[in-house]
């Protein structure tokens, strides 16, 4: 019984030390197994990896990156012990240039190690309108005339950090070197140069990616100026004097009339190209025109270019008016190739009126006083079937106003070796005047400086000159047939004050 009580001993003192030694083995501390080295991955975006590792206890797998996910779509995935092999996915999100890298992390327990790096390939640089559209040749930034002045705003987003500060000499990019940070909403302010804003032209402005020489272009398209300007109103009153030394436009502020000497200069002439013609058109009646040929246009444009510039000088310049009327006219500059796709026929309706496409391309809009005005001051009484018209000399010449000593001339013109049975210049403007003939004057004039056209001239010292006889075919020509100088009447008025007869107005009797 003893030896089964000491090996019943022995057998619960075995039985306590396994316990025991079982109780121990259960309070000891496990160390969780790692991989001892990482898995380098290279990846594209779109693409997924597997990653195979094995963890001794249950274990918890982390993604440094937004752009790397696990199968369940997170950051992040938990497992048990055992061999793992688990999916990892990279996406496009924050792709920019150059390769990026994410770290796996391989938790269990309290340790945790980087088990595995990918890294995931980068891609071109980039940079997309506020659309999202890749900048090309098709899709560009287009600047227009109309906008010059006022800017054009260009916004953007790119794939890197990035500096502007080189683009088109004609270009003024406001507040340059700019600089923005990748895959945010970047924007600049463009303009076009003055000096620059009449030919059309494209250009690329350089997104350089900081600190590096690589960049992306943002192409842009200056479609030029679609019209003609100067720094002068094409339709701002602009006249000529009849011999075209001067010309005068009308002051707004004041009413009153400005006047310069000739030629008309127009600075900061814009048009599309150095490839134009000018036209000239001339008014028929009220805003109705015809077109000319430049030899038979009484108007003539010189266009200089400016130095380093687009910007162009034009001068205008007329011929003397010789006509009994004041003329109008209208001067055009238009690119070739406009004027080729308009047609010559289509710059005018049929009724004479400037069309919408051609009234772009008016340079300047003139008139010119004539050498001659009609007057009613003076009135010829003839038997003449044809009017005789009594016209006002606008700018007398020097040599006119020294012939019949006054500065207000009048002229008629008689028809050539026509006879005027009845002859006589009436006038009540002049009615308390002394009319006088060139017999009347002093002995001491020159007789050679009014020339005979007879003897049967007669004055009534009041409002009238008869011809008493009228006027011969002969009148006004000398023995040979040649043309006489005019025959000059003057009208004096008698001044107490200085107890003489000034002259206050001439008529000039001329032959055709």
């Amino acid at each position: 019984m003893k030896y089964i009580n000491i090996l019943s001993k022995m057998w619960l003192m075995a039985v306590a030390v396994v316990v025991v030694a079982c109780s121990e083995d259960e309070g000891a501390p496990v160390t969780p197994s790692f991989p001892e080295e990482e898995q380098i991955l290279s990846v594209k975006a779109g693409e997924s990896v597997d990653l195979v590792f094995e963890a001794s206890m249950d274990w918890k797998l982390y993604s440094s990156t937004l752009w790397c996910r696990f199968s369940n779509g997170m950051t992040s995935i938990s497992g048990q012990a055992g061999k793992q092999t688990v999916q990892v996915s990279v996406n496009e999100e924050m792709l920019s240039y150059g390769e990026m890298q994410a770290e796996i992390t391989l938790k269990q327990g309290d340790m945790e190690k980087v088990i595995a790096k990918l890294t995931r390939q980068g891609e071109g640089l980039w940079v997309t309108d506020a659309n999202g559209n890749y900048f090309s040749e098709e899709n560009l930034i287009p600047f227009f005339y109309r906008e010059i002045g006022k800017g054009v705003d260009i916004n953007f987003t790119t794939n890197y950090d990035w500096t502007v500060e080189e683009y088109p000499e004609w270009l003024v990019v406001n507040e340059a070197p700019l600089k923005g940070l990748g895959f945010r909403p970047g924007n600049i302010s463009v303009t076009v140069k003055n000096e620059f804003s009449a030919f059309a032209k494209k250009g690329d402005i350089k997104v350089k990616r900081t600190g590096t020489d690589d960049f992306v272009n943002i192409p842009v398209n200056f479609y030029g100026i679609d019209r003609v300007s100067s720094d002068k109103n094409a339709w701002g009153g602009w006249t000529f004097n009849s011999d075209g030394g001067k010309y005068s436009t009308s002051n707004s502020m004041t009413g009153e009339s400005d006047e310069f000497d000739a030629p008309l200069v127009m600075q900061n002439v814009l048009v599309n190209g150095n490839d134009y013609e000018v036209l000239y058109f001339e008014e028929q009646i009220a805003n109705q025109y015809v077109l000319v040929d430049n030899q038979d246009a009484w108007m003539s444009l010189k266009v200089n270019q400016q130095q380093n510039s687009e910007l162009k000088e034009a001068q205008l310049s007329v011929k003397n008016n010789e006509g009994n009327r004041e003329r109008s006219g209208v001067v055009m500059i238009m690119p070739k190739d406009t004027l080729g796709f308009i047609g010559r026929d289509n710059l005018l309706t049929s009724s004479g009126v400037f069309t919408d496409c051609a009234d772009k391309y008016v340079l300047i809009a003139i008139s010119q006083k004539s050498a001659f005005i009609t007057s009613s001051d003076f009135e010829v009484i003839s038997d003449s079937q044809e009017p005789i018209m009594v016209l006002k000399v606008d700018s007398p010449s020097d040599e006119d106003i020294e012939y019949c000593g006054t500065n207000n001339i009048y002229k008629v013109r008689l028809q050539p070796h026509t006879s005027y049975s009845t002859f006589k210049i009436v006038s009540n403007v002049y009615a308390d005047f002394e009319v006088y003939s060139w017999h009347n004057l002093s002995q001491e004039e020159d007789p050679v400086k009014y020339p005979s056209w007879g003897t049967n001239d007669y004055c009534d010292y009041m409002s009238s000159y008869i011809f008493l006889n009228g006027i011969s075919e002969t009148n006004g020509y000398d023995e040979k047939g040649d043309v006489l100088k005019p025959l000059c009447i003057v009208v004096r008025k008698w001044d107490e004050q200085s107890q003489s007869s000034p002259i206050v107005a001439a008529i000039l009797i001329y032959r055709e």
